[in-house]
């Protein structure tokens, strides 16, 4: 069992690392927002749905749908399609609402579909209105489980980004305070009332619920769902993160830079070694400064108190 000590020591760490992590995490979500990361991969598989990658084809004409123009926000594509208005928009185009002559047999649409010049969604939707039978409705949901296909292999492509620029972003922040997981690890050894403030702020801070939106289930991530967050609350994280780090008695910034080249060495080393830390993400290290809590309180002989909240 660990001694108590070296538990405050861990959950210091720990306790940074989330933080740093929650602020990266803010950083990140302020970035994709302001280029629309989520909305550029989400147009860029409808576009190889719709197999027209110039999107000057049915790919824009899909965005120019009144179903899809209402998810708008301004001139901007939409960040999140719904299954099923993607499914009812396709459906539309290939047999417009409009015409006098609106199909209301699936047989219809197999004809309609027989006529399309892409032969690659042509061949794709005849799978689909084939596997239907006679049912308009089971025609729907198996375009709409395509597009859910897809969208998780978007999801895929956007969690690849996300952790490239967390990285990125978690070594410049790790560089611009100076979080050198060695000289913090030797502040909270040897600076016992530190020690024993930090776990208190830490404490206090996994019970008070954090900035976030509300999540729909199954959206942690994915492109094709309602995003998980918004330039505020974003904005909120940072703030978050920048008012639990003034409460922290530790002094990070560049106080005072090393002179010899053996200790600059070490400061880059122990740069690093929290840049990869944070790299981790948000959720790893809330998970385990909630359990190394829950160990300590245990030790103590306190009933543990569960976590409030995740991000």
């Amino acid at each position: 069992m660990f001694g108590s000590e070296m538990l405050e020591i861990i959950i210091g760490l720990v306790f940074i690392y989330w933080l740093l992590s929650l602020l990266c995490s803010g950083i990140n979500e302020m970035i994709s927002s302001f280029i629309s990361m989520r909305a550029k991969d989400l147009e860029k598989a409808i576009r190889n749905l719709l197999d027209d990658p110039k999107g000057i084809g049915l790919a824009k004409d899909f965005f120019n749908h009144s179903l899809i123009k209402t998810l708008k926000k301004g001139e901007r594509n939409p960040s999140y399609i719904p299954s099923h208005a993607f499914a009812l928009t396709l459906m539309d185009m290939i047999a417009p609402a409009s015409l006098s002559s609106y199909p209301k047999k699936i047989e219809e649409i197999r004809e309609i579909v027989n006529k399309i010049q892409n032969d690659k969604l042509k061949q794709t939707l005849l799978v689909l209105t084939g596997e239907a039978g006679s049912e308009m409705s089971k025609l729907r949901e198996n375009i709409e489980k395509w597009f859910n296909d897809a969208m998780d292999r978007v999801s895929g492509w956007y969690k690849r980004k996300v952790q490239i620029i967390i990285a990125i972003l978690a070594l410049v922040v790790s560089v611009i305070l100076n979080a050198d997981t060695f000289m913090i690890t030797k502040y909270l050894i040897n600076d016992k009332p530190m020690r024993a403030a930090i776990v208190e702020v830490a404490q206090e801070a996994v019970k008070q619920p954090i900035p976030s939106d509300q999540k729909l289930p199954g959206s942690e991530e994915k492109t094709g769902v309602a995003p998980s967050s918004t330039p505020e609350t974003s904005l909120e994280k940072i703030r978050y993160v920048q008012k639990e780090l003034q409460k922290l008695p530790l002094p990070l910034g560049w106080y005072k830079a090393p002179k010899e080249f053996e200790d600059w060495v070490i400061k880059l080393l122990g740069i690093l070694f929290t840049a990869i830390a944070v790299s981790l993400g948000v959720p790893f290290w809330f998970d385990v400064l909630d359990k190394i809590l829950k160990i300590r309180q245990a030790q103590s002989g306190n009933k543990p108190e569960s976590a409030s909240h995740e991000s």
